[in-house]
């Protein structure tokens, strides 16, 4: 639809207003001009912001001569789209009208007006900025060059892929929530790092009906405290639908009571809408507490409390915190499900809870972890309900009825884990009922102590595991392994049931002396991994 910018109507005001009228140049008898004093100009200059969101504007240019003296003939030249900065595009001429390209003015004209249509700009490249400058010019008279020249700046609406807000101070960081915007996708970018110190955040709601694309460009935002939400949810954003990326939380504080937590995110995606969160680090401490029931409201983790949906990833992340939980916590995640993926991060430092806990993931419900590793002490006691522990992830299974299944592939442990039920260097307790669907494979528990106060089907790999798939592991012969019950541990090069046998856990292989080569003996991408020195590290984060 066609939208008229103010200007424009009062210019239009002045279209037919007469030689006398329009600058009261009624001449005495007498009076002798010079064609040197007659100028032409614009009556009105400047620069005009445009948005490419809308599909055209109307503009009416009023051309003036200073007298009504002599013939001129008039030209809009276009001015090169370089003199603005390298940043701006000339505006093609498909995507505008002119009346006309030049005017004849005659010796009595003092005033013409000419027609400018902008049309077609949502076709135009959206990550792009246009401009388009029209110049007055004459080889007759000379021209006002102060008010010779308009300036029209066409880009995205702020907010848009094209025109991100530019986030560079704290009070600006706050008013985030309000940047964005129904029913499409909100661009932020921060241009400097952010101290958050001595503020209580609010936690963002990007919903899917209001998505973000936080883009930390590099930069860090240290000292977030958290210790309210209105919400269920509880970190920077408290849901997150849409992508936080680029950027490093250092020292957050975030405290939370029957609710989904984490320093990046309550959640991350739902049924409506995907999260993503890639290429960030986070540090500091979690606390959280929740009552009985606590699957839905008790999840805890370093990015994210819970990841949800089969487009949601948590992709080449770090998080080096402290976690306490009285139920579930994990160093990335406290609960990944139904189709969503952790891939390349890794979490160093010490969780606590009184239920389930994981290096990477606390429950792994149809969903992957894959390229990962943990290093810290995972404790889940005292007992409060099925609390296994594991060095990547505690609870796993399959989605039932769904087509999603549950691996974890490519990880390696070092953690201490100690939980009241199943323990497993890799994995507590695969809790599938029904056959084949959750898989373990080329994964390294190199763990050096595991406890289990009452659950002897717990494993050097992984705990409690009939009718489920494992391969191509190995374990640390060095492990020491305090299980009820004491039971054997004899090695198992892979699993592979589809029903009830007596196989219960996954020990792996102890053949290995040496953590490196059980690595390279497993075929480790080396565009994935850094296999240079004493343990493996992800190459992204050591580039």
């Amino acid at each position: 639809m066609k939208r008229y910018i103010p200007i424009a109507l009062s210019l239009m005001a002045f279209s037919l207003i007469s030689c006398g009228e329009v600058m009261d140049l009624t001449q005495p008898e007498k009076a002798e001009v010079t064609y040197s004093d007659i100028t032409l100009s614009l009556y009105q200059t400047g620069k005009y912001e445009l948005y490419l969101d809308e599909p055209e504007y109307e503009y009416t240019i009023m051309v003036e001569k200073s007298h009504c003296e002599k013939e001129a003939k008039v030209e809009f030249a276009v001015v090169d789209a370089h003199s603005f900065g390298e940043e701006y595009t000339l505006l093609p001429a498909a995507n505008y009208d002119l009346d006309v390209n030049s005017l004849d003015f005659k010796g009595d004209d003092v005033l013409h007006t000419v027609g400018l249509r902008f049309h077609d700009l949502t076709t135009l490249d959206n990550t792009k900025k246009y401009v388009l400058g029209l110049k007055l010019k004459s080889e007759n008279l000379a021209v006002n060059e102060e008010k010779s020249t308009m300036t029209f700046y066409l880009q995205q609406k702020q907010g848009g892929i094209g025109n991100p807000y530019i986030i560079t101070a704290a009070k600006d960081l706050a008013k985030l929530g309000e940047y964005l915007k129904e029913g499409q996708i909100t661009y932020v970018r921060l241009g400097a790092d952010i101290d958050l110190q001595g503020m209580d955040w609010t936690p963002v709601e990007a919903t899917a009906a209001k998505p973000v694309d936080f883009d930390g460009c590099g930069h860090a935002i240290s000292n977030l405290k958290i210790t309210s939400s209105s919400s269920g949810y509880q970190g920077f954003f408290g849901m997150l639908t849409g992508r936080c990326a680029n950027v490093t939380f250092t020292n957050a504080q975030v405290t939370a009571n029957k609710k989904l937590t984490g320093i990046v995110a309550g959640q991350a995606g739902n049924v409506s809408g995907a999260g993503i969160v890639e290429n960030v680090r986070v540090s500091g401490t979690i606390s959280l507490t929740s009552g009985n029931a606590a699957w839905d409201d008790g999840q805890a983790g370093g990015i994210c409390g819970r990841l949800h949906g089969a487009d949601s990833k948590i992709y080449q992340c770090g998080s080096e915190t402290k976690i306490t939980a009285l139920w579930s916590a994990g160093g990335i995640c406290g609960e990944v499900r139904e189709g969503a993926s952790i891939e390349q991060c890794y979490h160093v430092g010490d969780i606590t809870t009184q239920s389930c806990v994981g290096g990477i993931a606390s429950r792994l419900l149809g969903s992957t972890i894959s390229h990962c590793y943990s290093h810290g002490v995972m404790k889940a006691v005292p007992m409060v309900v099925a609390n296994p522990g594991g060095g990547i992830a505690g609870w796993v299974q399959p989605i039932s009825g769904a087509s999603t299944t549950s691996a974890i592939s490519y990880c390696w442990s070092d953690c201490d884990v100690s939980a009241q039920n199943q323990v497993g260097g890799i994995m507590g307790n695969a809790n599938n009922t029904t056959g084949s669907g959750i898989t373990v494979h080329h994964c390294v528990a190199w763990n050096t102590y595991l406890f289990s106060q009452a659950a002897p089907k717990s494993g050097k790999v992984c705990g409690r595991y009939s009718q489920n798939v494992a391969y191509s592991c190995y374990a640390n012969p060095a492990m020491e392994c305090v299980f009820s019950g004491n039971p054997a541990l004899p090695d198992q090069a892979s699993v592979n049931v589809g029903a009830i046998t007596t196989v219960d856990r996954y020990n792996g292989l102890t053949t290995i002396n040496n953590l490196m080569e059980a690595i390279r003996a497993l075929d480790w991408d080396a565009s994935i991994w850094n296999l240079n020195g004493e343990q493996p590290r992800l190459a992204w984060e050591l580039n």
